[in-house]
């Protein structure tokens, strides 16, 4: 239906509503099926397909017999800041705190999965693409306004190659998001509808939730003590990672650092507690 900013958007009209407002700030918009529905005749001339390969399977049922876990991590902003240092110096590159923590997380996850090394892994994020289209989408647009973006690898190149270059692999992935890749991919998407189209395997979704607003949404008695989701299913994993914002009605420095809240499977939880101990550390694997 929606998506994280759609989802801000609504619950930010509501608390307008409820706070005795006659009308909402900002009128909602909808009107998916011209916005964002498919072209007639249908094209892909972006390379969605080679990221959804597997037709006609449901991207969660591989998983749906094994245990899982969730767990919160706190990062402070110091550990952040001195990895991206570090990556700085290695290749000259300046890494944003999503493209670096990412990486980190998920060399870790797959690390600790023992996946076989010449199976393909991917890591999957949300990309707004509300500016993104021509034209982009009205301010009001509270649909579903992102799209998947993939990085693909074998579990052995993420686990050999350096840090900066899987970050450097997450930060290249953004040019994909482009007007034609957002149309190609809603074409394929329309194209296989009945029989499906997956990811396959060994997906770990991605999501940053920091900048959407939902901590300050404000139903009249101040903004929420927490804000996190009620599943661990995203963009075609079992395993999605939340970067999550420090609530302005919790406890604790927002400038101290954020949560993460990762789901894996319950065997891996202590090995990647020891990862994520190397962080807390500033041990990251590297000179």
């Amino acid at each position: 239906m929606c998506d994280g900013l759609g989802a801000t958007l609504f619950f930010g009209a509501a608390a307008e509503l409820a706070r005795g407002a006659d009308r909402v700030a900002i009128e909602p918009v909808w009107d998916r099926d011209v916005l964002l529905g498919p072209r007639s005749p249908g094209r892909v001339e972006a390379p969605v397909g080679d990221y959804l390969r597997e037709k006609g399977r449901h991207p969660y049922d591989d998983e749906e017999d094994r245990a899982f876990v969730r767990e919160f991590f706190h990062v402070r902003e110091e550990w952040l800041d001195r990895l991206k240092a570090l990556l700085s110096e290695k290749c000259g590159q300046r890494f944003t705190t999503f493209e670096a923590l990412g990486a980190f997380i998920w060399r870790a996850k797959v690390k600790v999965s023992d996946i076989p090394g010449d199976e393909t892994v991917k890591f999957s994020y949300s990309a707004n693409i509300r500016k993104v289209l021509k034209p982009p989408l009205p301010v009001g647009y509270w649909g579903n306004g992102c799209v998947p973006i993939y990085v693909q690898l074998t579990a052995r190149d993420l686990l050999e190659k350096p840090i900066w270059e899987i970050a450097e692999l997450i930060r290249k992935s953004k040019r994909n998001a482009s007007d034609e890749y957002v149309r190609s991919y809603i074409d394929f998407q329309e194209a296989h509808r009945r029989e499906g189209v997956s990811a396959g395997k060994n997906v770990s979704g991605f999501t940053d939730w920091r900048h959407l607003g939902h901590s300050t949404v404000d139903f009249g008695w101040g903004g929420p003590a927490n804000v996190l989701p009620l599943s661990r299913k995203l963009l075609g994993s079992n395993e999605a990672c939340f970067f999550l914002p420090c609530s302005e009605a919790g406890v604790g420095d927002p400038s101290a650092g954020f949560r993460v809240l990762v789901n894996l499977k319950d065997k891996c939880l202590c090995g990647f507690r020891e990862e994520m101990e190397k962080l807390g550390q500033m041990e990251f694997g590297f000179a």
